[in-house]
């Protein structure tokens, strides 16, 4: 229901219970100027007995010719009402999709917008599917084996990374001993350092071991440390300035060769499908 004001231009929208209907009706209709009275005053009696949704025609003539004294109580009566939050039905329940496979093509896309892989593979099946004119499960075995393709030649690729991974946990799980186990150090001393080995009475705990080790291990350990705080750094400024490191390179190298191997779907997607997949 709307009520319109004094202006013409002005309409004030409103949801009120038949009530309220009720009371506006026969506020309104008593502050009509008494050259309308006849034809837009409705009595209190007939107010009463008449349906709420009937009188909605009689407030939007009323308000239209009531005196702005009024507007406070047109205003109030123009307050939304509370929301009212509906539960879900079972037949709406049953409708929920359950696989990426039940979902619309906004909802696929708006996924693919946060980089979700699967969403991606989504959206190319149905390219495939518009591409070739085929159905989903031809279109699935295509794109198993883009997939395959996308993989290929990938591990000296990868090297770096499981170098790296190798290196660091090997590098820290060493260090301990090489710092705290007195046979260890001792070995490590005699064959790469050759520093005074300490009195007895100072290797006698851990810590103490640690103590004397820290001797040596201090500048490979910091320098090593500073070392890759370096790195990080620089790649952090490659990064300020659009420079591709390493990984995004290879990324984008093996995004550009599917869409060559593929040049008859949307390089777009067959380029995030590349992008958002994984490495092994």
């Amino acid at each position: 229901w709307r009520l319109t004001s004094s202006s013409p231009a002005k309409m004030l929208p409103f949801r009120a219970p038949g009530s309220v209907v009720r009371s506006v009706a026969s506020v309104l209709s008593r502050s009509v100027p008494k050259t309308q009275a006849a034809s837009l005053r409705v009595p209190a009696a007939l107010i009463n007995r008449t349906p709420a949704s009937a009188l909605v025609p009689t407030v939007q003539k009323v308000a239209a010719v009531a005196p702005l004294q009024h507007s406070a109580a047109v205003r109030f009566l123009s307050t939304p009402a509370p929301a009212v939050y509906a539960k879900p039905t079972q037949a709406e329940a049953k409708t929920i999709p359950r696989d990426w496979t039940e979902m619309s093509n906004e909802v696929l896309m708006i996924y693919a917008a946060h980089g979700i892989h699967e969403a991606h593979r989504e959206v190319l099946i149905r390219e495939i599917m518009s591409v070739d004119s085929v159905e989903w499960d031809v279109a699935n075995a295509k794109l198993d084996e883009m997939e395959e393709f996308n993989k290929s030649g990938m591990r000296i690729f990868t090297m770096p990374f499981y170098t790296g991974i190798t290196v660091a946990v090997t590098g820290g799980l060493l260090s301990i001993p090489l710092c705290f186990h007195l046979d260890t150090v001792m070995w490590f001393n005699d064959n790469f350092v050759t520093a005074d080995v300490a009195e007895p009475k100072d290797l006698e705990t851990w810590l103490e071991v640690g103590s004397w080790a820290w001797n040596w291990m201090e500048p490979p350990l910091g320098q090593i440390s500073f070392f890759l705080l370096a790195l990080q750094f620089a790649r952090n400024q490659m990064v300020n300035l659009k420079l591709t490191p390493y990984t995004d390179r290879v990324t984008l190298y093996r995004a550009q060769r599917l869409v060559d191997k593929y040049p008859q779907y949307s390089s777009l997607m067959v380029s995030e499908f590349a992008k958002s997949a994984d490495w092994h």
